[in-house]
């Protein structure tokens, strides 16, 4: 049975992706660093299995992928999914926020790609990363007029590293 990764599948889009590869008759690895939101996610879904973990922590991610494998003996697919949504303007974005922010939306896709590329060379399987609109086109202010919400700084940033990796992954890696 193939085996997809889905990072970030606790809730939202992750969890939305995870339940589309189960439909496919995919086996999921189901990846998040909320525990208890990640079990009751897995518990509500047939076919996917909880990862605790980090994809910040590069041990983790090294951790969750060897573990997926022992599992399954493949995989097929990764989703990069994990993200931190913080919508600051640059003078409110401490370093630390900053830091947080690049760690799970850029370093985290770096980090799983990277760790799932003999296993997907094996399977020719596929990366999938999610980005936003933010990444591509940077801040919208017409979104934030009367807002309170500010301007993305590190989330249009990370956003728009992402986009880049998936560039770089797709011309350098994909089959020819």
């Amino acid at each position: 049975m193939k085996m997809a990764i889905v990072t970030g599948a606790a809730r939202g889009i992750g969890l939305a992706t995870a339940r589309l590869f189960v439909d496919q008759g995919y086996q999921v690895a189901m990846a998040d660093r909320d525990v208890d939101a990640l079990d009751a996610a897995a518990a509500s879904l047939d076919g996917g299995t909880a990862f605790v973990c980090d994809v910040s922590d590069p041990a983790a991610v090294d951790n969750m992928v060897a573990a997926v494998l022992a599992v399954s003996g493949r995989i097929d697919c990764l989703v990069n999914n994990a993200g931190v949504a913080d919508f600051c303007s640059i003078e409110d974005t401490s370093f630390e926020r900053w830091r947080t922010v690049m760690t799970t939306n850029l370093d985290g896709g770096y980090l799983c790609s990277r760790a799932v590329l003999s296993a997907l060379k094996q399977s020719r399987g596929s990366i999938v990363n999610i980005a936003s609109i933010y990444g591509e086109k940077g801040p919208r202010w017409d979104l934030y007029a009367g807002t309170s919400i500010g301007n993305p700084a590190a989330y249009s940033v990370s956003k728009g590293g992402l986009i880049q990796l998936t560039r770089w992954l797709a011309t350098t890696l994909a089959p020819t």
